[in-house]
């Protein structure tokens, strides 16, 4: 339960200190008087988001604290949230703002982050706000609901965790199959070059050999003529080189001088060697014969050369390098094959078991919710709407969620001949502040937390369900603190204690009082709720009574 709430110098509520204690305590006052800053004031000690703006006029910072006295059974979890001890069953939240930004927490005036104070708070104190009843159409919280009543929690925290991983697997096979490096898309297009290698089978060399061919047999008859010419200007005819040569050299031959017979000598030589170079041509001229299926086989090994080069480097070393660094990098990602079969096998294994347990998890939300509905219609009755009832929605999923299997929705239907629709789509905002308020005491002995708030939930309700709300809300408070945020005298009577929050506003100043109201002057305050006058003095007293308040 809430012991003690204090603030101080928030916005325009310089002090307050609201002590609620155990049971319902509403608190009241004009459209406008302050009673949210409360609510704000609630929601910083919390952890919520804080800034300068907060801070008021009567200080450098604003501070909010928070006693509240701990269940033992929550001692453990309360421990573990924000790692400091629960000192005597309590735990004192504390937050400052400076007006320079800066945020201070303290839990049990241990420093703590405001990570710690949220996570301790979130087990702590529930503010059910004005627009609770639109949080309840989001399929998600009604699940988080369904796991609390059916006490499902675990299924539904290994079903998430096996859709992670589900996820997480799905996602590395895809980057093992499909990444730009070490993937099979990469094995694949690599085995695709090595393919293209070992079909061209390149060898050293053999590029300028094939090119040295192709220019012979393309040009033949070129060079058949020019063998023919040379062979005929080397050896045939008068004046032939041959003749030349060999005439030079029998007439030099017996030169007396040395050196001129060595010139004989090497003009004999000469002849020799030209004698070759003839023989050589006429060979030439027998030997060289056009082939054209040759020049088109050469031509085809040719073109496959550079139809691979251009892929690798436009040279023959460059291609020979390419095709051994192929080779190594195959070798390299060879178990690929085999990590994907691992992979697949794993992915089918963890599937199987999220589709056993999504199965088990909407089976059990499903027994759960017909149990829910119950306990919701018989407090719908009490809340004015006898008529009402809620479905579950429940459509197999084509591929699972994060929430399980099945799409399970709770549906409404307050009207009879009404199909069922979404919560949020209710049309009467009473009624959907009905359905919430129900829900919640549906939860009052199976939730444990210590502090309930409700902002204004009797909104759009007219004063003949003032009461039953009203009795509502301190049937949830009977081992709890419930404060009611309230424009209701009906709610404000039910309670067993009350503040009232007024505005009060100087020629340069306006301030915040919060004040507890009891006895005389309670009942002036739940008679101006009512309208004011004396026959509103009679009513609230009345309605006092009627509680047995």
């Amino acid at each position: 339960m809430l012991i003690e709430l204090v603030v101080q110098n928030l916005v325009i509520v310089q002090q307050a200190r609201l002590a609620p204690g155990l049971g319902l305590t509403v608190v009241s006052g004009e459209t406008g008087a302050g009673k949210s800053l409360l609510l704000d004031a609630l929601d910083l000690v919390l952890g919520g988001r804080g800034n300068a703006t907060l801070v008021g006029a009567h200080g450098d910072a604003a501070t909010v604290t928070a006693v509240i006295q701990v269940p033992s059974a929550l001692h453990p979890a309360i421990e573990a949230s924000c790692g400091v001890a629960v000192q005597e069953g309590q735990v004192i939240l504390r937050r400052r703002l400076s007006a320079n930004g800066r945020s201070q927490c303290w839990i049990n005036d241990v420093p703590v982050t405001v990570a710690a104070l949220q996570a301790a708070g979130r087990l702590l104190v529930e503010i059910r706000a004005q627009h609770e009843s639109q949080k309840l159409a989001d399929p998600a919280r009604q699940l988080a609901l369904l796991d609390a009543w059916s006490r499902s929690e675990q299924d539904a925290a290994i079903y998430r965790e096996l859709h992670e991983r589900c996820l997480s697997c799905a996602r590395s096979l895809a980057e093992l199959v499909s990444g730009e490096r070490d993937s099979i898309k990469e094995l694949e297009f690599l085995r695709f070059q090595a393919r293209e290698f070992i079909g061209l089978a390149p060898l050293s060399g053999e590029l300028a050999t094939l090119e040295a061919r192709h220019a012979l047999l393309s040009g033949v008859e070129d060079w058949r003529a020019r063998a023919a010419a040379a062979a005929d200007a080397l050896g045939e005819g008068d004046r032939s080189v041959v003749r030349i040569l060999g005439q030079s050299a029998r007439s030099l031959g017996d030169a007396p001088d040395e050196r001129l017979a060595a010139a004989g000598q090497s003009c004999a030589q000469a002849g020799e060697l030209v004698r070759e170079a003839q023989a050589a041509c006429l060979d030439a001229i027998e030997r060289l014969v056009g082939d054209a299926e040759e020049l088109a086989r050469i031509d085809e090994r040719r073109n496959a050369y550079y139809d691979i080069m251009r892929k690798h480097g436009d040279s023959e070393p460059a291609l020979l390098t390419a095709m051994q660094a192929t080779t190594a990098r195959i070798a390299e990602l060879e178990g690929l094959d085999d990590r994907k079969s691992a992979r697949e096998g794993e992915l089918t294994q963890l599937r199987q078991e999220r589709s056993a347990v999504g199965a088990r998890l909407a089976k059990t939300r499903a027994a759960g919710f017909t149990k829910l509905a119950k306990e919701v219609a018989k407090r719908l009755v009490e809340l004015g709407m006898p008529k009402a009832r809620l479905t579950l929605l429940a459509q197999e999923l084509a591929e699972p969620g994060p929430l399980g299997t099945v799409h399970q929705e709770i549906l409404a239907s307050t009207n009879p001949g009404s199909p069922p629709g979404r919560l949020g789509d209710i049309a009467s905002g009473g009624e959907a502040a009905r359905i919430s308020l129900a829900i919640a005491a549906a939860f009052a002995d199976l939730d444990r937390i210590p502090v309930m708030v409700f902002d204004e939930v009797d909104s759009g309700v007219g004063g003949r369900l003032g009461g039953a709300i009203g009795a509502q809300l301190a049937a949830l408070a009977r081992d709890r603190t419930v404060i009611a945020v309230t424009h209701a005298p009906q709610v404000a009577a039910c309670a067993g204690r009350h503040y009232a929050v007024r505005k009060i506003q100087g020629d340069d100043t306006t301030m915040v009082d919060v004040v507890e109201v009891t006895g005389e002057r309670r009942l002036a305050e739940i008679a101006e709720m009512l309208g004011g006058g004396k026959a509103a003095l009679g009513q609230a007293r009345a309605l006092i009574q009627g509680t047995g308040q």
